[in-house]
């Protein structure tokens, strides 16, 4: 059974109130809108949004439903949740481009392991969580340098990363895109350190880095943060 709700910003979605995720978004209107409202900093006529890791499409069908001339790329490995993702783009942003690709650092299959009953947000490629799957599916995995290198989707202006421990991996694959001047920014969850493997890589590429605040009470062991380029390209 789902409910259908209409968040603040005007996008429905089809919610399950036993989910983690999407009870927060039934009962505050939202689930870490400080993503939102960070990568909207970001967002003109012209950027491209990736959202890496975009399970049911909260953020980014949000996105692409407030800046229609942005081109926003969801990438979603988790069957279920992709199949979520493609219903919500057809209520709300038709023109967002839903991927089921996993991204790494480099091509290949590996085993997805799906995040325990009710929340599916802890899907992930590390192995460290079979423990406590519900099972694994076998994905494709690309890198994201190599997709754009291919013409299969646009360079990304602006990046929302969160895939449960995979983030250094998926930033290593896109280091070339990291580097250009034109990619301004990269919205991630990551540990609490401050020498982390993706933060490493996001300083190395000329990025700042620096904690978000939490709008809903979201809190657990993770962190989000917000990579700026030190002068961001304006149009």
């Amino acid at each position: 059974a789902s409910l259908l709700v209409r968040t603040p910003h005007g996008a429905v979605f089809a919610l399950d109130p036993f989910g983690y995720i999407d009870r927060f978004v039934i009962e505050a209107g939202f689930y870490e809108s400080e993503v939102l409202d960070a990568l909207l900093t970001h967002l003109r006529p012209g950027a491209v949004l990736w959202d890496i890791g975009a399970n049911f499409g909260l953020h980014a069908v949000s996105a692409a439903r407030l800046v229609p001339a942005a081109t926003v790329v969801a990438f979603e490995p988790n069957p279920a949740e992709h199949a979520r993702l493609l219903q919500h783009r057809a209520w709300n942003a038709p023109h967002l481009i839903a991927s089921s690709l996993a991204l790494s650092n480099a091509a290949g299959v590996l085993p997805l392991h799906l995040g325990p009953a009710g929340n599916s947000g802890m899907t992930t490629l590390g192995a460290w969580a079979a423990p406590t799957a519900q099972g694994t599916v076998l994905v494709s995995v690309a890198a994201g340098d190599d997709l754009i290198a291919r013409g299969a989707v646009p360079a990304p202006t602006v990046i929302k990363l969160d895939v449960e421990g995979h983030e250094a991996d998926v930033l290593t694959g896109l280091r070339q895109s990291l580097a250009h001047p034109r990619c301004e920014c990269v919205v991630f969850e990551d540990g609490t350190d401050d020498d982390t493997p993706a933060k490493q890589t996001l300083r190395a590429t000329g990025f700042n880095v620096s904690p978000l605040g939490r709008h809903e009470a979201t809190s657990h062991p993770l962190q989000n943060f917000v990579a700026r380029k030190s002068a961001p390209l304006r149009p």
